[in-house]
This record gives C-alpha cells, sequence and structure tokens, in this order.
C-alpha cells in the first residue's frame, strides 16, 4: 500500500528540482548525510571505517540511469527513517543540537531521489534491516513513499549502515566522462573538507556502458593547494555578530576561479563549525583582479551555527547555491575579509607589475613571425581581400551614436558601422533599434530591425550592435538613421571608388595578426587562457592559468617540448579560428538567420580548414 509523504505535495517536486540541479548537487547531499552520520559515532567516541561507497553508470550522451551510495555508519530504525528522514524540514543529521554536522533544513536524501527519478532506502540499525521506496505518482503527481515495505522488519547479520539505491528518470540529468566527473567531485567546495579527512574513505566505481561496460573504480582524494601562511588571526566581526578565525594563505602559482562555480580554488571559503558554506569570491570586489587569484583561505564563522539555528535561513540561498550575498549578515562579511584581503591583493599586484618578461629566444621569435605571416595569409584569402577591422567600442559614449558617423563605403562592398548606447538610456528606451536610409535605392543597411546588446568591452556601461551598409551607385550619397524609442542618430555615407576613399585611420602593421604574446603579467586582466586583443591585432596567451603555466614558462620556456608545442597550437588555433569566424559572419553581405548557430558551425569549417597548417610550422620548427 503506498502512503502519501505527509507535505503539500505540490511543493514536494518543485523543491526537489531547484535543490538539485544535477548529479553532483544530489551526491553532495547524500556524501554529507552519510559524513554527518560518521560524525555523531565519533563524537560519541566510537572508531568508524569512515567509508562511503559510489556506484554509477554512464551511457552515451551522458545519460545515467542508476546511482548507488551506501555507508557504515548509525543506520536508521524504523521509525527514525519515517518520522525524520521522509518528513520534510525534519533535522536527520544533529544540527538542530551543539554537534558540528552540516544539514540546514532537514533535505537531501528525499530531494535527491526526488529530483532524480525513484529510489529505494535500506538501513540496518541494530541487527535490523528495514526500507522503502520512495517515488512520485504519475497520475496524481503526489510523492510517496511505500508503507507497506517499510513495516517489514528482516533480522540479519550486517553491521549498521545505509544504502540508497536511484534510478534516474531524469532526462535533463546528464554527466560527462570520467576524468571530468572525478574531477567535479573531488573539488567540490562542500566536499573538500571530506575528501581531504584521513578519516574518510570515498571510493567511486564508474561504469562508462558506451566503452563495453568498462567500470573504473578509484578513490576520491582533495588537497588543498600548496601555500604559505600570511594569515591567522580571530577577529570580532562587527555588529556584534560574534567572532570568526580567518586563514590566508598565498599560493606561488595563479589559481582558478570562476564566479559561482563551485570547483573554484582560490578564494575564501566561509565556514561554519562543520560545513563549508560558499566562497567568498563570489561576492568580492576583487574576483576580477588577477592578483587575487594567488590566495585562498577559509573564515570560519563560530556564530552562524546559531543563527542558522535559531531560524535566521534568510543568511543562506534557499536552493542550497550557497550564502544569501544581499543579506546584511552576508554583506558584513563579505567586506570584513575584502578588507583583510586589500593589503595582500595590492602589493601582489604591484609585484605582478614589475616582474620583468623573460627574453623569447631568436629561434621561437622567428618561429612566431612566421607563423603570424601564414596566419595573415589564410585570413586574407578567407576574407576576400586585405583585412579592416570593425569599428572599436570607445569608453566613453553618453548618448546614442553611429561609430563613424561620416563614412565613405566602396561599391557593392559592405561596410561595417557600430550603434552604441549608454545603459541608462536603454533603461528607458529599450533594445530594439530601427535603421533606414533616405536613399535606399542606392544606398541601404543590411538589416532593418536588430537589437542591441551588452558590449562585450563595456558591459556595465555600454549596449552596442554592428550592422553592415551598402552602395549600389558610384557617387550616392545618403543619410543613415537609427531609432532607439524616442531616439535616433544619423550617419553621412557616401559611395567613392578605392582612390577617393576619405581618410581612415592608418592600417596597423601586421594585419589580421600582429603578434603572438605572452601576458606573463596579468596586465590584461583576462580570466581566460588566450583571446585575441580587437584594437592591436595580438593574439595574447595567459601564461599564468592553471592550465597553461604546467606547461608553457615565461619567454615561451617548454615551447620546444611536444606537450609544449600541441598546445601553443591548440591555444593560437582556438583564438585564430573564433576571431576569423567572427569577422566573415561580421563583413558577410549575407546576415545569418540564426547567428550562434552559424558562429559556431564557422568556428568548426576555420579548424578543420586551418589547424593542421597552424600545427604543421609549430611541429616542424627547429628550436
Amino acid at each position: 500500500m503506498a502512503k502519501d509523504l505527509p507535505i503539500n505535495p505540490r511543493l514536494i517536486e518543485q523543491l526537489a528540482k531547484t535543490t538539485i540541479k544535477n548529479l553532483i548537487d544530489g551526491l553532495v547531499e547524500l556524501i554529507t548525510n552519510a559524513d554527518d552520520s560518521y560524525k555523531r559515532l565519533e563524537n560519541e567516541g566510537k572508531n568508524t571505517k569512515g567509508e562511503i561507497e559510489i556506484f554509477l553508470n554512464r551511457k552515451k550522451g551522458g545519460i545515467c540511469e542508476k546511482l548507488i551510495i551506501k555507508d557504515y555508519a548509525e543506520g536508521m530504525t524504523q521509525e527514525y527513517l519515517e518520522k525524520k528522514a521522509l518528513v520534510f524540514a525534519g533535522d536527520t543529521s544533529g544540527y538542530e543540537t551543539t554537534k558540528t554536522v552540516r544539514a540546514l533544513f532537514g533535505r537531501g536524501l528525499k530531494e535527491t531521489i526526488i529530483a532524480l527519478g525513484e529510489g529505494r532506502i535500506i538501513t540496518v540499525k541494530d541487527k535490523k534491516q528495514c526500507s522503502t521506496s520512495l517515488w512520485i505518482d504519475e497520475k496524481t503527481k503526489k510523492s510517496q513513499y511505500d508503507n507497506e515495505q517499510l513495516k517489514n522488519l528482516v533480522e540479519t547479520n550486517e553491521n549498521n549502515g545505509t544504502v540508497v539505491d536511484i534510478s534516474i528518470q531524469n532526462e535533463s540529468i546528464k554527466i560527462p566522462e570520467f576524468d571530468k566527473f572525478k574531477e567535479q567531485l573531488s573539488k567540490h567546495l562542500s566536499l573538500r573538507d571530506i575528501n581531504s579527512s584521513s578519516k574518510r574513505n570515498i571510493k567511486l566505481t564508474f561504469v562508462d556502458v558506451k566503452r563495453g561496460n568498462k567500470q573504473i573504480s578509484t578513490q576520491i582524494k582533495f588537497s588543498y593547494p600548496t601555500g604559505k601562511k600570511i594569515f591567522e588571526k580571530e577577529i570580532t566581526l562587527s555588529n556584534n555578530e560574534g567572532k570568526a578565525t580567518v586563514r590566508i594563505y598565498e599560493s606561488d602559482n595563479q589559481l582558478d576561479f570562476q564566479k559561482n562555480n563551485p570547483l573554484g580554488l582560490a578564494g575564501i571559503l566561509v565556514k561554519t563549525n562543520g560545513a563549508i558554506l560558499d566562497n567568498q569570491y563570489n561576492q568580492s570586489q576583487y574576483s576580477s583582479d588577477p592578483a587575487a587569484l594567488y590566495f585562498f583561505g577559509e573564515i570560519i564563522c563560530y556564530d552562524l551555527d546559531d543563527k542558522i539555528r535559531k531560524e535566521e535561513i534568510g543568511i543562506i540561498n534557499p536552493t542550497r547555491g550557497g550564502l544569501e550575498w544581499r543579506h546584511d549578515y552576508c554583506q558584513m562579511l563579505s567586506n570584513t575579509i575584502d578588507k583583510i584581503l586589500e593589503p595582500f591583493i595590492s602589493e601582489k599586484r604591484k609585484n605582478l607589475e614589475k616582474k620583468p618578461d623573460k627574453a623569447v629566444k631568436e629561434t621561437t621569435n622567428k618561429m612566431l613571425k612566421k607563423l603570424c605571416n601564414l596566419l595573415n595569409e589564410l585570413a586574407k584569402n578567407e576574407l576576400e581581400g586585405e583585412f579592416e577591422p570593425p569599428p572599436d567600442t570607445p569608453p566613453d559614449i553618453n548618448d546614442l551614436t553611429i561609430i563613424p558617423s561620416i563614412a565613405n563605403v566602396q561599391l557593392d562592398k559592405p561596410r561595417i558601422l557600430l550603434i552604441v548606447a549608454p545603459t541608462e538610456i536603454v533603461d528607458k528606451e529599450g533594445t530594439e533599434i530601427q535603421i533606414h536610409s533616405d536613399n535606399s535605392k542606392e544606398i541601404y543597411s543590411l538589416t532593418s530591425t536588430t537589437k542591441l546588446e551588452k558590449s562585450s568591452k563595456y558591459p556595465e556601461k555600454l549596449w552596442s550592435k554592428y550592422f553592415k551598409v551598402v552602395g549600389t551607385i558610384e557617387g550616392a550619397e545618403a543619410t543613415i538613421t537609427v531609432q532607439l524609442g524616442s531616439r535616433t542618430v544619423s550617419a553621412k555615407i557616401k559611395v567613392a571608388p578605392p582612390k577617393e576613399i576619405g581618410k581612415r585611420k592608418p592600417k596597423r602593421k601586421g594585419g589580421f595578426i600582429t603578434e603572438i604574446k605572452l601576458d606573463e603579467n596579468n596586465i590584461k586582466g583576462e580570466n581566460q587562457r588566450v583571446f585575441y586583443e580587437s584594437q592591436t591585432g595580438i593574439i595574447w596567451i595567459n601564461v599564468n592559468f592553471p592550465s597553461t603555466n604546467k606547461f608553457i614558462k615565461s619567454g615561451f620556456e617548454g615551447i620546444e617540448n611536444e606537450t609544449g608545442k600541441l598546445l601553443v597550437a591548440e591555444l593560437v588555433g582556438e583564438a585564430f579560428c573564433k576571431q576569423l569566424a567572427r569577422t566573415k559572419i561580421e563583413t558577410d553581405i549575407k546576415i545569418p538567420g540564426n547567428e550562434i548557430d552559424s558562429f559556431n558551425l564557422a568556428i568548426n569549417e576555420m579548424q578543420k580548414k586551418y589547424l593542421h597548417k597552424i600545427q604543421e610550422i609549430i611541429f616542424n620548427w627547429k628550436f
């Protein structure tokens, strides 16, 4: 007989799927539940195995059908399973007592099963085994568990522990291949203290169905970065918010960090006595500063446990996404950490700026020049002529503006213009722009309606959009007018043959790609491994990026090795093909129907045509 869970059925599935968005979210809940159970035993002075076993499979396309997790901790009685583990907001981990365990709202087990599909819980306590199944009824959409199964107690000689066996039916749940999945599970910030604990032994068995049920077994471990401790102090938080201990370390190498990515190693982890809640760099004013990426550490807030126990749940993001940074307490915490970090980051920034670049060997310089010549020849052939960069976005725009405002175009050859508007105007007038010509038979825009997008260069200040105009009669003149809501702006256009083209900015030397250089001191402030600087035509390789600095050092040291050659070829090819694809789309007279798809297809096409040519130069060069 099936029995409804004691909770409003309209809420539980919605809550489950906002709490558990992917398989890693579910594993975080199940692993921390097991860890909490082991901690309760250890707090009572009992020895434990500390083992947590995880089994899952992966089919073609990242589909995962089965997840099993097993621990050898306390286990649950029949009464505890029914009245605690299966009741919404029931405290199942001891958090509402003084014990230092993680659970905040008595959630995790139920939400994981319901969000992923359906599952069975099998648990042993004091030689008695009980079990139940949990699912959502397809007709009523009610969350239910098997009451008859739960009543069936079985005597057993097995030791205490719990198995959660989930059949995954949520088609949106996908997992990466083994190496990436292992990295996600190992480095997730909520699991770091568990994965690095000598008291825990987490075993992962990963079955790759696509490769003939190949089974890979491994231990999940995490090691914090190596660094020098530069700050350790117990501080008193402002506004009588209690005490906290802050520890900050400095790494010799730049660490990775992306906002709201739980795998980043840089940053200050915010902890209670028994849980990692968030990374302060998700809120810090320094999170995009390259100098800040050399620092990591923790702040342990002793009174934060009490705040949560007193139901100050506004401090925590309701979907388990970490801290609610808009909360006054969380803002105070972030500002406190920023004040401590500021002198260290400032000093690091100065040191990075002073650091001299190692000289590039002459043989390497010759290879890079030859590579630039090749790239420019390829770009010239692909673009059917000399490359002319689209207009750049200036920072000091305070009204709706067309760049350039006076322009000459060659006969039947599209020219790119740029429309720019400050954010405050877009907020009032919207993003849709209308473009028309007062002489549309002879000079016209290739699009009449489009939408502004946030400027990639100044996303906080400006919105912009490129558009193309074409002239069909030599000597023709027209006024191109752009309308944004109640505002308009115009540009004067004339069709002139090449020899009569008016004065333009002198073409930069070197063409499409002028140089290939290393950004050794993060002076560009780009949090990516390679990028193309449109104003200068330089391909910058970020030598401090974590996946780069293992193989390429200052002065292109390491490029003579096979791994270094492969990496430089990959990075140069990535930057060149992306920019060439973007330029080809921008300068093509045919406007694509789906720009994102067209861009991706264009990148793939460029890579097929040109990556092997880039590799040939680098791999055949005698360094």
